[in-house]
Protein backbone atom coordinates (compact mmCIF):
# COMPACT_ATOMS: atom_id res chain seq x y z
CA UNK A 1 0.00 0.00 0.00
CA UNK A 2 1.13 3.07 -1.03
CA UNK A 3 -0.20 5.95 1.38
CA UNK A 4 1.00 10.04 0.82
CA UNK A 5 1.01 12.18 4.18
CA UNK A 6 0.27 15.74 3.97
CA UNK A 7 1.65 17.47 7.16
CA UNK A 8 1.59 20.46 8.72
CA UNK A 9 3.92 19.31 11.60
CA UNK A 10 7.21 21.58 10.94
CA UNK A 11 9.20 20.12 13.71
CA UNK A 12 9.67 17.01 11.55
CA UNK A 13 12.22 19.58 9.46
CA UNK A 14 13.91 20.69 12.88
CA UNK A 15 16.29 18.48 14.10
CA UNK A 16 17.27 21.10 16.96
CA UNK A 17 13.59 21.37 18.03
CA UNK A 18 11.68 19.72 21.51
CA UNK A 19 9.08 18.14 19.59
CA UNK A 20 11.45 16.54 16.79
CA UNK A 21 12.25 13.05 18.28
CA UNK A 22 8.58 12.95 19.09
CA UNK A 23 6.78 13.87 16.10
CA UNK A 24 9.75 11.24 14.12
CA UNK A 25 8.49 8.27 16.28
CA UNK A 26 5.22 8.60 15.76
CA UNK A 27 5.56 8.63 12.29
CA UNK A 28 7.32 5.64 12.34
CA UNK A 29 4.97 4.08 13.92
CA UNK A 30 2.46 4.86 11.47
CA UNK A 31 4.45 3.37 9.37
CA UNK A 32 5.57 0.10 11.52
CA UNK A 33 1.57 -0.35 11.33
CA UNK A 34 1.09 0.03 8.30
CA UNK A 35 3.76 -2.42 7.47
CA UNK A 36 2.55 -4.92 9.85
CA UNK A 37 -1.20 -4.81 8.15
CA UNK A 38 0.44 -4.48 4.09
CA UNK A 39 3.52 -5.70 3.88
CA UNK A 40 5.74 -3.62 1.72
CA UNK A 41 3.41 -0.43 2.26
CA UNK A 42 5.27 3.36 1.36
CA UNK A 43 4.51 6.12 3.30
CA UNK A 44 5.95 9.48 1.64
CA UNK A 45 5.20 12.27 3.52
CA UNK A 46 4.72 15.89 2.82
CA UNK A 47 5.66 18.55 5.36
CA UNK A 48 4.72 22.29 5.08
CA UNK A 49 7.93 23.84 6.26
CA UNK A 50 8.31 27.77 8.32
CA UNK A 51 9.99 30.55 6.78
CA UNK A 52 13.76 30.06 6.65
CA UNK A 53 13.57 26.01 7.40
CA UNK A 54 16.32 24.09 4.57
CA UNK A 55 14.26 22.13 1.98
CA UNK A 56 15.66 19.00 1.89
CA UNK A 57 13.93 15.18 1.72
CA UNK A 58 15.02 12.79 4.11
CA UNK A 59 14.56 9.34 4.38
CA UNK A 60 13.48 8.30 8.15
CA UNK A 61 13.37 4.30 7.81
CA UNK A 62 13.26 1.80 4.79
CA UNK A 63 10.02 3.43 2.69
CA UNK A 64 9.20 6.27 4.68
CA UNK A 65 10.36 9.62 2.79
CA UNK A 66 9.33 13.29 4.45
CA UNK A 67 9.53 15.77 1.78
CA UNK A 68 9.68 19.77 3.01
CA UNK A 69 6.81 21.86 1.10
CA UNK A 70 7.21 25.64 1.35
CA UNK A 71 5.95 27.74 4.18
CA UNK A 72 3.66 30.26 1.56
CA UNK A 73 0.06 28.82 1.04
CA UNK A 74 0.63 28.76 -2.65
CA UNK A 75 3.85 27.07 -2.50
CA UNK A 76 2.64 24.27 -0.43
CA UNK A 77 -0.34 23.54 -2.53
CA UNK A 78 1.52 23.44 -6.31
CA UNK A 79 4.36 21.62 -4.21
CA UNK A 80 2.43 19.06 -2.66
CA UNK A 81 0.29 18.48 -5.65
CA UNK A 82 3.32 17.93 -7.87
CA UNK A 83 4.68 15.79 -5.81
CA UNK A 84 1.50 13.80 -5.08
CA UNK A 85 0.99 13.65 -9.62
CA UNK A 86 4.51 12.55 -9.38
CA UNK A 87 3.99 9.34 -6.84
CA UNK A 88 0.98 8.66 -9.18
CA UNK A 89 2.63 8.80 -11.79
CA UNK A 90 5.55 6.07 -10.64
CA UNK A 91 3.44 3.92 -9.05
CA UNK A 92 -0.41 3.53 -7.28
CA UNK A 93 -1.57 5.82 -4.90
CA UNK A 94 -3.58 3.98 -2.89
CA UNK A 95 -4.42 6.94 0.03
CA UNK A 96 -4.29 10.40 0.81
CA UNK A 97 -4.03 12.15 4.34
CA UNK A 98 -4.30 15.14 4.96
CA UNK A 99 -3.88 16.49 8.69
CA UNK A 100 -6.91 18.83 8.24
CA UNK A 101 -9.68 19.84 6.08
CA UNK A 102 -8.01 23.46 4.91
CA UNK A 103 -5.10 23.48 2.47
CA UNK A 104 -3.71 20.38 2.80
CA UNK A 105 -7.43 19.02 2.42
CA UNK A 106 -7.38 21.13 -0.62
CA UNK A 107 -4.28 19.52 -1.75
CA UNK A 108 -5.88 15.96 -0.85
CA UNK A 109 -9.04 16.95 -2.81
CA UNK A 110 -6.98 17.84 -6.17
CA UNK A 111 -4.88 14.36 -6.12
CA UNK A 112 -7.78 12.31 -5.18
CA UNK A 113 -9.85 13.57 -8.68
CA UNK A 114 -6.43 13.45 -10.39
CA UNK A 115 -5.28 10.05 -9.21
CA UNK A 116 -7.92 8.16 -8.70
CA UNK A 117 -7.24 7.21 -5.19
CA UNK A 118 -8.76 7.86 -1.61
CA UNK A 119 -8.57 10.35 0.89
CA UNK A 120 -9.02 10.67 4.60
CA UNK A 121 -8.86 14.29 6.42
CA UNK A 122 -8.23 14.53 9.93
CA UNK A 123 -9.92 16.38 11.91
CA UNK A 124 -8.54 17.34 15.48
CA UNK A 125 -11.10 19.97 16.10
CA UNK A 126 -14.21 19.03 18.12
CA UNK A 127 -16.00 21.48 15.77
CA UNK A 128 -15.79 23.69 12.88
CA UNK A 129 -18.53 25.83 14.74
CA UNK A 130 -16.78 25.69 18.05
CA UNK A 131 -17.21 29.78 19.34
CA UNK A 132 -14.01 30.06 21.14
CA UNK A 133 -11.93 29.08 18.12
CA UNK A 134 -14.16 31.01 15.54
CA UNK A 135 -13.31 33.99 17.70
CA UNK A 136 -9.78 33.20 17.76
CA UNK A 137 -9.33 35.37 14.31
CA UNK A 138 -11.48 36.36 11.02
CA UNK A 139 -9.62 33.63 9.20
CA UNK A 140 -10.76 30.90 11.07
CA UNK A 141 -14.65 31.57 9.82
CA UNK A 142 -13.37 31.41 5.98
CA UNK A 143 -11.34 28.33 7.45
CA UNK A 144 -14.92 26.66 8.92
CA UNK A 145 -17.06 27.33 5.89
CA UNK A 146 -14.16 26.05 3.74
CA UNK A 147 -13.39 22.89 5.92
CA UNK A 148 -17.25 21.64 6.01
CA UNK A 149 -17.52 21.86 1.99
CA UNK A 150 -14.32 19.79 2.07
CA UNK A 151 -15.00 17.59 4.94
CA UNK A 152 -18.19 16.51 2.65
CA UNK A 153 -16.32 15.11 -0.31
CA UNK A 154 -14.10 13.37 2.07
CA UNK A 155 -14.24 9.04 1.78
CA UNK A 156 -13.82 9.29 5.57
CA UNK A 157 -13.10 11.58 8.51
CA UNK A 158 -10.77 10.39 11.40
CA UNK A 159 -12.10 12.61 14.35
CA UNK A 160 -10.61 12.13 17.85
CA UNK A 161 -13.94 12.12 20.08
CA UNK A 162 -17.52 10.64 20.18
CA UNK A 163 -18.79 13.96 20.20
CA UNK A 164 -17.22 15.02 16.91
CA UNK A 165 -18.56 12.47 14.93
CA UNK A 166 -22.18 13.06 16.68
CA UNK A 167 -21.28 16.45 15.32
CA UNK A 168 -20.24 15.17 11.65
CA UNK A 169 -23.37 13.25 11.90
CA UNK A 170 -25.93 15.41 12.85
CA UNK A 171 -24.58 18.89 11.35
CA UNK A 172 -22.93 17.91 7.95
CA UNK A 173 -24.94 14.64 7.51
CA UNK A 174 -22.03 12.25 6.84
CA UNK A 175 -22.55 8.85 7.12
CA UNK A 176 -21.85 6.75 10.46
CA UNK A 177 -19.69 4.53 7.83
CA UNK A 178 -17.66 7.24 6.66
CA UNK A 179 -16.51 8.33 10.16
CA UNK A 180 -14.05 6.88 12.35
CA UNK A 181 -13.34 7.96 16.08
CA UNK A 182 -9.44 7.68 17.34
CA UNK A 183 -8.43 9.58 20.12
CA UNK A 184 -5.01 11.37 20.43
CA UNK A 185 -2.04 8.43 21.56
CA UNK A 186 -0.48 8.89 24.53
CA UNK A 187 2.23 6.73 25.98
CA UNK A 188 1.35 5.93 29.36
CA UNK A 189 4.11 2.96 29.77
CA UNK A 190 5.87 3.09 33.30
CA UNK A 191 3.16 5.41 34.72
CA UNK A 192 2.58 5.36 38.66
CA UNK A 193 1.62 6.60 41.53
CA UNK A 194 4.53 7.78 43.81
CA UNK A 195 4.36 6.80 47.22
CA UNK A 196 5.39 9.86 48.74
CA UNK A 197 2.52 11.82 46.86
CA UNK A 198 -0.08 10.18 49.84
CA UNK A 199 2.22 12.34 51.98
CA UNK A 200 2.05 15.51 50.48
CA UNK A 201 -0.13 18.05 51.97
CA UNK A 202 -2.45 18.67 48.55
CA UNK A 203 -1.71 22.40 48.11
CA UNK A 204 0.84 21.31 44.72
CA UNK A 205 -1.15 22.42 41.17
CA UNK A 206 0.18 21.85 38.10
CA UNK A 207 -1.10 23.22 34.50
CA UNK A 208 0.72 21.53 31.29
CA UNK A 209 0.31 23.18 27.83
CA UNK A 210 1.60 25.37 25.05
CA UNK A 211 0.97 28.82 26.82
CA UNK A 212 -1.18 30.28 23.85
CA UNK A 213 -4.59 32.08 24.82
CA UNK A 214 -6.35 29.01 23.97
CA UNK A 215 -5.21 26.90 26.82
CA UNK A 216 -6.81 29.73 29.05
CA UNK A 217 -3.79 30.48 30.92
CA UNK A 218 -5.02 33.96 32.31
CA UNK A 219 -8.13 32.70 33.65
CA UNK A 220 -6.21 30.01 35.85
CA UNK A 221 -4.24 32.42 36.55
CA UNK A 222 -6.69 35.17 38.02
CA UNK A 223 -8.63 32.07 39.74
CA UNK A 224 -5.31 31.16 41.36
CA UNK A 225 -5.41 34.76 42.72
CA UNK A 226 -8.19 33.77 45.31
CA UNK A 227 -7.52 30.72 45.89
CA UNK A 228 -4.23 31.42 47.03
CA UNK A 229 -5.77 34.49 49.61
CA UNK A 230 -7.94 31.51 51.08
CA UNK A 231 -4.92 28.79 51.09
CA UNK A 232 -1.62 30.60 52.18
CA UNK A 233 0.59 27.26 51.18
CA UNK A 234 -1.05 26.42 47.57
CA UNK A 235 1.56 26.81 44.19
CA UNK A 236 0.96 26.93 41.07
CA UNK A 237 3.89 25.27 38.92
CA UNK A 238 3.62 25.73 34.85
CA UNK A 239 4.90 23.62 32.76
CA UNK A 240 5.02 24.17 28.80
CA UNK A 241 6.17 27.44 26.41
CA UNK A 242 4.77 29.66 24.33
CA UNK A 243 3.21 33.02 22.80
CA UNK A 244 1.85 33.92 25.66
CA UNK A 245 4.71 33.04 28.45
CA UNK A 246 6.02 37.00 28.75
CA UNK A 247 1.93 38.39 29.25
CA UNK A 248 1.54 35.46 31.61
CA UNK A 249 4.43 36.42 33.61
CA UNK A 250 3.72 39.58 33.75
CA UNK A 251 -0.35 39.02 35.25
CA UNK A 252 1.53 36.72 37.81
CA UNK A 253 3.72 39.48 38.86
CA UNK A 254 0.82 42.28 39.02
CA UNK A 255 -1.58 39.93 40.64
CA UNK A 256 1.64 39.74 43.74
CA UNK A 257 1.68 35.39 42.95
CA UNK A 258 5.24 35.74 41.67
CA UNK A 259 6.50 34.03 44.49
CA UNK A 260 3.30 31.29 44.60
CA UNK A 261 4.07 30.42 40.59
CA UNK A 262 6.77 28.74 39.05
CA UNK A 263 7.20 28.90 35.49
CA UNK A 264 9.13 25.81 34.58
CA UNK A 265 9.52 26.52 30.80
CA UNK A 266 9.15 23.20 28.38
CA UNK A 267 9.92 19.86 30.21
CA UNK A 268 11.15 16.97 28.60
CA UNK A 269 8.61 14.44 28.42
CA UNK A 270 10.93 12.06 30.09
CA UNK A 271 10.88 14.50 33.20
CA UNK A 272 6.88 15.13 33.14
CA UNK A 273 6.77 11.54 35.22
CA UNK A 274 8.40 13.27 37.87
CA UNK A 275 6.55 16.44 37.65
CA UNK A 276 3.62 14.93 37.84
CA UNK A 277 4.36 13.11 40.84
CA UNK A 278 5.14 16.11 42.30
CA UNK A 279 1.77 17.66 42.49
CA UNK A 280 -1.81 17.48 43.55
CA UNK A 281 -4.04 18.13 41.32
CA UNK A 282 -3.54 18.77 37.25
CA UNK A 283 -5.57 21.99 36.10
CA UNK A 284 -6.86 22.04 31.90
CA UNK A 285 -8.22 25.21 31.65
CA UNK A 286 -8.46 25.72 27.86
CA UNK A 287 -11.33 27.99 25.96
CA UNK A 288 -11.72 24.82 23.53
CA UNK A 289 -10.26 21.21 23.61
CA UNK A 290 -10.57 18.33 20.98
CA UNK A 291 -9.46 15.85 23.25
CA UNK A 292 -6.68 16.51 25.87
CA UNK A 293 -4.02 14.18 26.58
CA UNK A 294 -3.13 16.01 29.18
CA UNK A 295 -6.07 15.04 31.29
CA UNK A 296 -5.25 11.29 29.97
CA UNK A 297 -1.68 11.75 31.04
CA UNK A 298 -2.75 13.06 34.26
CA UNK A 299 -4.96 10.70 35.47
CA UNK A 300 -2.55 7.70 34.81
CA UNK A 301 -0.67 8.93 37.73
CA UNK A 302 -3.85 8.73 39.73
CA UNK A 303 -4.51 12.63 39.81
CA UNK A 304 -7.66 14.54 39.94
CA UNK A 305 -8.47 16.79 37.07
CA UNK A 306 -10.24 20.25 37.05
CA UNK A 307 -11.16 21.20 33.67
CA UNK A 308 -13.36 23.45 31.70
CA UNK A 309 -16.39 21.94 29.74
CA UNK A 310 -15.00 21.05 26.82
CA UNK A 311 -15.37 18.93 24.40
CA UNK A 312 -12.57 16.81 25.00
CA UNK A 313 -12.76 17.12 29.02
CA UNK A 314 -16.74 15.63 28.99
CA UNK A 315 -15.54 12.72 27.07
CA UNK A 316 -12.98 12.22 29.56
CA UNK A 317 -14.07 13.22 33.18
CA UNK A 318 -16.99 11.47 34.72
Amino acid sequence: MNLLSLSLDHSLLEPESRAHEESTRRQLAYAQELNRRSPGSRLSIVVRSRAGQEMRALTLAEGVELFPAPASTWGFITTAYQYGRRLCSQDTLDLVTSQSPFVDGLVAWLLRRKCSTKWLVQLHLSTLDDRYWLQESAANWLRAWFGRRMLKRADAVRVVSRAASVWLQTELHLPAERIFVVPVGSDLSGNQVSEFRAQRSGNAVLFVGRLSPEKGLSSLLEAFATVAVENPTAKLSIAGDGPQRTEAEALARSLQLQERIQFLGWVPHGQMKQLYNSCDVVIVPSLHESYGRVIVEAMSFGLPVVATDTQGARELIE
